[in-house]
């Protein structure tokens, strides 16, 4: 089977229509699409998932003359989930439990340069308040690029049903934040994380960026899932003095749905702190550190 991006640029091409008139066609039906979004679909930097693009891909099909199916069937399995994303030009469908419309916070953020690249190596380090709750997470990145002229990144936040706000994002070295979007309602943060050079293919770049929460109830658990995959990941999990948990245990979950497989005992040192170290993070999993405080 054809990957969608594939299949769209053929029909496309072979329907003789630019992308400003199958926008239009698209408008009269309706639907908007921007003519990045039309882009990022043809060239495979993003694909529709939401409710409202899928409409507009059998609207395409229609508009393009081709069989009914041939693009919608072309999508495949959804892309995987999880709670600290950091992605290209779009986000949405990211977060499956908290089915937030990622793609109308993205639209506001004009102008964005598409990531195409990757993270090389991560270290996050969650820090534990003495009250139980979450007070930030420190994450470390060394990213390489794929192409030239990369020069900014997305990053997006979401949080817990129990937190109060999505929080903040700071950076600390190396880059510096540009333009921010809030949705107080779902708890989502997108912030647009520049760069200090841009960078040539091949070339990598360090973020340092802090993460700070905004929490609710006690915290359980820290974890993280990546949409492409990382060579080396480490978690680390610093406690308050006076929270210290009577035990800590590695995780892991293949997909979303799926159960927690815990992957071993977490040794709390004399620090207070424990961490888990993960050699090629696959994309779509989830890896974390969960925690009992009784």
């Amino acid at each position: 089977m054809q990957e969608f991006g594939e299949a769209l640029t053929k029909a496309v091409e072979a329907s003789g229509l630019s992308l400003e008139r199958i926008q239009h066609h698209l408008e009269l039906r309706g639907l908007q699409v921007s003519l990045s979004t039309l882009s990022y679909w043809r060239r495979g930097r993003s694909r529709p998932e939401r409710p409202e693009s899928l409409q507009a891909v059998a609207a395409l099909e229609e508009i393009l003359r081709v069989a009914p199916g041939s693009l919608t069937g072309s999508l495949g399995d959804k892309r995987p989930r999880g709670r600290w994303v950091e992605r290209a030009a779009v986000l949405e469908g990211v977060w499956q439990a908290a089915m937030i419309d990622l793609g109308r916070e993205l639209a506001r953020v004009d102008r964005l340069l598409p990531y195409p690249g990757r993270n090389v190596s991560v270290r996050d380090l969650v820090v534990i308040g003495p009250d139980r709750r979450e007070v930030e997470m420190r994450s470390s990145t060394v990213m390489e690029a794929f192409e030239d002229g990369v020069d900014r990144i997305l990053v997006a936040k979401t949080c817990d049903e129990t937190d109060r706000s999505p929080g903040e994002i700071v950076a600390e070295k190396s880059c510096r934040v540009g333009r921010v979007r809030r949705d107080e309602e779902h708890k989502l943060l997108v912030a647009e994380i520049i760069l200090d050079r841009v960078l040539r293919t091949g070339e990598t770049a360090l973020l340092d960026l802090r993460f700070i929460a905004d929490p609710g109830a006690d915290s359980s658990y820290a974890d993280r899932s990546f949409v492409r995959t990382v060579r080396d990941y480490v978690l680390e999990v610093e406690f308050h003095p006076d929270a210290v948990p009577a035990r800590c245990y590695g995780f892991s979950r293949s997909e979303p749905g799926e159960p927690d497989v815990e992957t071993g005992e977490l040794w709390i040192g004399t620090t207070a702190s424990t961490h888990l170290v993960v050699r090629e993070a696959l994309a779509g999993h989830v890896y974390g550190i969960k925690w009992e405080w009784e």
